[in-house]
């Protein structure tokens, strides 16, 4: 199997689908529809210079017009080719591009010379970009166009598969991908039960403290304590969650849909989060302060935990691994996620 065969077999593993050459061509003939309503005014004009038969002001100024817009439409063509592997064809369609390998968008320098050779082509009028665009059709085991092999790039359906421009939703699935022996009941039946058996649910938790807007509660340990001391510098640390609750972090935590206490201290800090799309395990994660720093560990979650830093994509932590926090980082769980914050003051 040569690469370009292990890589796409690979996408299709981790949840891409190969785009259908009709959406593809549709895709095409969108973007080109939007070019030539860019070119509209500059038809105008020249309709007027041939009724009039004389040059004026009006079909240059018209000429203009279609220039400008023809600049403005390729600078946002580039710009969404490069960074999110679309066009307004390919939004229209639900269609990505994807660099073969990286599975991330393709890049300026790629989007730039595929489309300097599309420009190109139009030096053999019609036959050369029609052919460009419909090349898909030749490549009978890929579906890949030359464009696409000059740009090192493949186009998946986001309709019905993963979108590969989602980091985090790229990043859950390399993960997923890494763990095959993974059970779905996530092993960890002791900790989403209580005695009896029965489930931990929201009923079972006290209402201290309560968001209206996505933790179900917390249980244990006083967050209310005073923030640590350092020579003179009061540091305080806090997560900030994607629903606007805002919570100071403790000594010790834990994060998930039904999170119960490890071991026999039992004074961690329990946040039970509403997760409509269950991908958040009962206890999900563990969390605390360690001096002047703030740390997560993963306890073999399900679809993992992934950490945005600043200026960056997400990337997932390894399993019982204690990571350091800076702050502004985000952490995702499931699909909730919060930032971490910090404030020092003197004293």
């Amino acid at each position: 199997m040569d690469v370009v065969a292990a890589t796409l077999a690979k996408s299709r593993i981790l949840g891409m689908r190969p785009a259908d050459a009709r959406l593809r061509i549709w895709s095409y003939l969108i973007d080109y529809a939007v070019a030539l309503a860019a070119l509209l005014p500059a038809g105008i004009g020249l309709v007027i210079f041939r009724v009039s038969g004389a040059f004026s002001t009006v079909p240059m100024a018209l000429s203009a017009v279609s220039a400008l817009l023809m600049l403005i439409y390729a600078i946002v063509l580039i710009s969404m080719n490069s960074r999110k592997g679309s066009s307004p064809g390919k939004s229209a369609m639900r269609l990505r591009s994807a660099h073969l390998g990286t599975f991330h968008a393709p890049g300026f320098a790629r989007v730039l010379v595929a489309g300097l050779v599309f420009l190109l082509s139009h030096l053999l009028p019609v036959i050369g970009p029609a052919l460009l665009l419909l090349s898909c059709l030749f490549d009978k085991e890929h579906g890949r166009s030359w464009l696409d092999k000059i740009a090192q790039t493949f186009v998946v359906d986001v309709r019905n598969g993963l979108d590969p421009t989602n980091p985090r939703a790229l990043a859950r699935a390399e993960y997923l991908l890494a763990r095959p022996e993974r059970d779905v009941s996530e092993h960890l039946p002791s900790l989403g039960t209580v005695d009896g058996g029965a489930e931990l649910d929201e009923l079972s938790l006290p209402s201290r403290p309560r968001s209206t807007a996505g933790i179900i509660g917390a249980q244990n340990s006083d967050w209310h304590a005073a923030p640590e001391n350092f020579g003179g510098v009061i540091r305080r640390a806090a997560f900030a969650f994607d629903d606007g609750s805002y919570i100071p972090v403790p000594e010790s935590g834990l994060i998930g849909r039904a999170p119960q206490a490890q071991g026999s201290a039992g004074n961690e800090l329990l946040i039970a989060l509403k997760d409509p799309q269950r991908l958040l395990s009962k206890t999900h994660l563990a969390f605390g302060c360690d001096g002047m720093s703030v740390w997560v560990m993963d306890l073999d979650s399900g679809n993992g935990t992934q950490i945005t830093v600043a200026s960056g994509a997400p990337y997932n932590i390894s399993s019982r691994t204690r990571v350091n926090l800076n702050d502004g980082d985000i952490v995702h769980v499931g699909s909730r996620s919060f930032r971490i914050t910090f404030q020092e003051t003197d004293q």
